[in-house]
């Protein structure tokens, strides 16, 4: 068996809190407080990046877990990932997904032709 460089990478879990916010019908933009934390098995100097911006929200030297609060006002998904200082790739990406209900593709309850 043949171990690729990902393999050999110590295991690094991204986790957000919520992960998806449903909008009802008429909303356009989820408003929610989103905790990001991050464990890895060893002590990294990691970034914390969301897809839309250059610049990391937070970075964390000689560390073995991190927390990062956020205040978020979305209508898309965003991306967060967590990359190592000062290198471009990225070790391990979450999403926080916003779905829009949909009430007219609702299945009804009883069928249109019955009388009870």
């Amino acid at each position: 068996m043949v171990n690729s460089y990902a393999d050999s990478l110590p295991l690094i879990q991204l986790s957000l809190k919520p992960r998806l916010c449903v909008l009802s019908e008429g909303e356009e933009v989820c408003r929610d407080t989103i905790e990001i934390t991050w464990i890895a098995q060893k002590a990294r100097s990691l970034c914390l990046y969301q897809d839309d911006t250059g610049s990391p929200l937070q970075c964390w030297d000689a560390a073995r877990e991190g927390r990062y609060t956020i205040e978020l006002a979305a209508s898309e998904n965003i991306n967060f990932s967590l990359r190592e200082k000062n290198e471009d790739t990225f070790l391990v990406t979450q999403a926080f997904e916003v779905v829009q209900e949909s009430t007219k593709y609702r299945r009804r309850n009883r069928n249109p032709w019955s009388f009870f």
